[in-house]
């Protein structure tokens, strides 16, 4: 709110715009107009990133005007947009993104040879990420997405080679970062923009189309590359060559919408931020009272002004003469408090439950397990997870096929490296929520599953139990599979019954009224417990 008192009004935020031309090239003749309309909806798109990134660092305006009592105006801000931001950093990228192999046997490659191949060459591409920090520039780039719901990476040829990684991995800021794609049915990205400007007002652009590198100044004209072989041209230069032939921006939507975690709940969270902060305006205002007095005059100034009463002085006032008895009270309004905060608890709740996030209260006794994970918000928020990781993986997907061709096109790259054979389709980004409370169920899911053939790694990746899969299933190989091959020569009379190894979630079923209505039972703990 501004400082006259003024109501704030929020514009309406509806996801980013995509940005789209009718282009079916973006070449050095219609760049500057395909740029130009691209940048006038991106700049709408930043706007309302600026609104949101300031709004989760606590800057929200209040959506009301004080009336009574001006002096009076505490404004609160109870911030839910970041503790929901904090909660989905922490759930669905909290652990590292690792890639893993896709299968086992693929049109391409059946043999166990290549299988192991392929094991050892996606092993090689995760410690990569490792020496690039892509741990740590992916939590940079979920803070973008979940915020403004758009976030970019950048993938290029690594120019000063450290002995370690031969590409460079960036996390673009997307208030200086967009892509477009072509107004057309398959909706083709035609270009990748990033830009800058400078403190003298200067703004230079890179624009990346799967042919070429185009670095622009002011928009007026091409910086890179050779001068156009047609004299008459008013062009200086027609840019460079992309040697990735990719365009090498990958962009990040959250959801389809391309909306940030809580922006939906917006409004729900600015009236909040109205109901606190009338809250602690109802309690200033009781202990600042205004006092009425009657049968009494107060003593004026040599201006001729009322003297006020000030707190802690003794108020010496001239009797009116009219008869009776002066008097001197407090004006005070009954208020519930009890009632107010629960209602506030109340909103609070609701606004973390429409964002996904499981409450952090204890919802009371007679539910344990799984139930419990219902009643609080778990199973929602892991369902919401699920559907964000589906539509994250494009983009994860895009930066693996641009890191394999960085180290194809890299000169540093070693002759025999195994990741010059690999191919993206090979990979599969993984992302890893490591639940704890759930670490019975997953050992006992995996243990199952792997005492019934399935094979070890497929295992290991449908649990989520392990941070880089690849890496644990290279590590634990060998044993598994013998394992396996032991169960195989058994007879039929040793391997009737599989024990758990022990008692999980599943357990708690006949225990929890949410799952089980009334019924309760021994939650089938027989096969665990008996000898």
């Amino acid at each position: 709110m501004s400082e006259d008192n003024e109501v704030f009004v929020y514009p309406e935020l509806t996801g980013r715009c995509r940005i789209y031309t009718d282009v079916a090239k973006i070449t050095s003749e219609n760049i500057f107009q395909v740029l130009e309309e691209a940048m006038t909806i991106h700049m709408k798109n930043v706007d309302n990133m600026v609104l949101l990134m300031r709004y989760e660092k606590g800057i929200q305006p209040l959506v009301r005007k004080k009336i009574i009592r001006k002096e009076v105006n505490i404004k609160v801000s109870d911030n839910l947009a970041n503790q929901i931001t904090e909660f989905k950093l922490g759930y669905v990228w909290g652990q590292p993104i690792t890639y893993v192999q896709r299968g086992n046997k693929d049109l391409k490659k059946s043999t166990e040879k290549e299988n192991d191949f392929q094991d050892d060459s996606i092993s090689m591409l995760n410690e990569l990420n490792d020496a690039e920090y892509a741990f740590s520039k992916d939590q940079e780039l979920g803070r973008f997405v979940e915020i403004t719901g758009v976030g970019y990476q950048f993938v290029d040829i690594k120019r000063n080679f450290d002995g370690l990684c031969p590409f460079d991995l960036v996390t673009l800021n997307p208030l200086f970062t967009f892509c477009i794609y072509r107004n057309s049915a398959l909706q083709e990205k035609l270009a990748g923009v990033t830009f800058c400007r400078t403190k003298n007002g200067t703004v230079y652009y890179t624009v990346f189309t799967p042919d070429t590198r185009y670095e622009i100044k002011d928009m007026r004209e091409i910086t890179n590359g050779d001068k156009p072989k047609n004299p008459w041209s008013f062009m200086q230069h027609s840019g460079e060559i992309n040697p990735l032939k990719m365009i090498p921006i990958v962009e990040f939507n959250r959801a389809t919408d391309r909306t940030g975690c809580f922006e939906r709940q917006i409004s729900d969270m600015n009236a909040l931020n109205v109901e606190v902060s009338d809250f602690a305006n109802a309690v200033a205002q009781t202990t600042q009272e205004v006092f009425f007095g009657v049968g009494f005059e107060l003593p004026k100034d040599d201006n001729g002004k009322t003297q006020a009463p000030v707190g802690g002085q003794w108020i010496i006032a001239n009797n009116t003469g009219n008869g009776g008895t002066p008097l001197l009270k407090a004006i005070s309004s009954t208020f519930d408090y009890s009632g107010v905060q629960e209602n506030i608890v109340s909103k609070r709740n609701t606004i973390l439950q429409r964002a996904y996030v499981p409450i952090q209260t204890d919802p009371g006794g007679g539910s344990t397990g799984s139930a419990m994970n219902m009643s609080s918000g778990w199973s929602a928020a892991e369902n919401s997870a699920c559907k964000e990781e589906q539509i994250l993986r494009r983009g994860k997907a895009e930066i693996v096929k641009l890191e394999l061709a960085a180290i194809k096109a890299s000169t540093d790259t070693p002759y025999d490296s195994p990741l010059l054979k690999l191919e993206y389709s090979d990979v599969k980004p993984k992302f890893i929520r490591n639940k704890t409370y759930d670490l019975a169920t997953k050992v006992n899911s995996m243990v199952a599953m792997i005492n019934c053939g399935v094979n070890g790694r497929v295992a290991m990746e449908q649990v989520d139990l392990f941070p880089d899969v690849a890496q644990a299933w290279a590590d634990s190989r060998d044993m598994i599979e013998k394992y396996q091959k032991s169960l195989i020569k058994k007879d039929d009379t040793q391997q009737q019954t599989q024990k758990r190894t022990m008692s999980d979630l599943s357990d708690q079923t006949g225990n929890s009224p949410i799952l089980d209505g009334m019924n309760t039972d021994n939650g089938g703990d027989e096969d665990v417990h008996e000898s």
